[in-house]
């Protein structure tokens, strides 16, 4: 019996070309509710960095930046998985020596430390339904100095730089998401590990859990759950892991998903 469904957002729930979710889409996720049926979000993101139309859907759980932080519909954080001073000065040292587009997540806000205009999605984000809210401009670079350190980083950087400096490291993983763009998270930390932390959150097992997805980030979440469902734009290797292959998420993917498996 499914207890929970997980579903990453680009390309899943949202549809990035039309910039919007489809009404199909909040119907599923609204039936699935009323059912009794958890939804959660897994996302790269911030947990406060959804925007409006993720947020009117009222998840009950966000595991945010690819599973570095779990939190409840309220936004109030669960679990958080923090970097060291060390890992942070590390980053920051590359990014300054490669003159690099850097941004670091924070539990508050995303702080941009340079080269905005170099983090590919920022115009992206900002021009959508998220606005500039989370984001603050930081140019002394001096945020991880204060009270707390960050979850996460984004980092624009020549791929073959990212692999000669960081490719043997014991403590950070970098998510490729672009041609130069990388989630920078803990060793093995992913949306997998964020969705295992959840699921014994709930006391949950993988049968009880059902995900969605369509790209590399997504792997690691197919590999924990029992059920498995690829969007139709999904890329070959979700596909070829997928219990169910669904329509794209512009053509009533998730809706007709639910349908097949009889959840609405």
């Amino acid at each position: 019996m499914i207890k929970m469904c997980v579903f990453d957002v680009d390309g899943t729930l949202f549809d990035y070309y039309n910039n919007c979710v489809h009404a199909s889409t909040i119907k599923a996720l609204r039936k699935l509710q009323e059912k009794g049926i958890l939804i959660a979000v897994a996302t790269g993101r911030a947990h406060y960095g959804l925007g409006k139309a993720l947020n009117d859907l009222h998840f009950d759980y966000i595991c945010a930046v690819n599973g570095a932080v779990i939190a409840d519909t309220n936004q109030q954080v669960l679990i958080r998985h923090d970097f060291t001073r060390e890992d942070v000065d590390q980053i920051n040292e590359f990014a300054h020596q490669y003159d690099a587009g850097l941004a670091w997540k924070f539990i508050d806000h995303v702080y941009i430390y340079q080269h905005k205009e170099k983090i590919d999605w920022y115009e992206g984000q900002i021009h959508s339904d998220i606005g500039l809210d989370p984001f603050i401009d930081c140019p002394k670079q001096d945020r991880h100095l204060k009270d707390d350190l960050p979850q996460s980083a984004s980092i624009n950087a020549p791929s073959e730089k990212i692999e000669e400096v960081f490719g043997n490291s014991k403590r950070l993983s970098f998510l490729r998401c672009s041609d130069t763009g990388y989630d920078v998270v803990l060793k093995g930390m992913n949306k997998g590990v964020g969705l295992s932390e959840l699921m014994q959150l709930k006391g949950l097992d993988k049968d009880e859990v059902m995900v969605f997805g369509d790209n590399y980030n997504d792997i690691s979440m197919f590999d924990i759950a029992g059920y498995r469902i690829a969007m139709g734009n999904a890329i070959e290797e979700i596909k070829e892991k997928a219990t169910y292959v669904t329509a794209d998420c512009a053509h009533d993917g998730i809706y007709q998903a639910c349908l097949h498996y009889h959840l609405i």
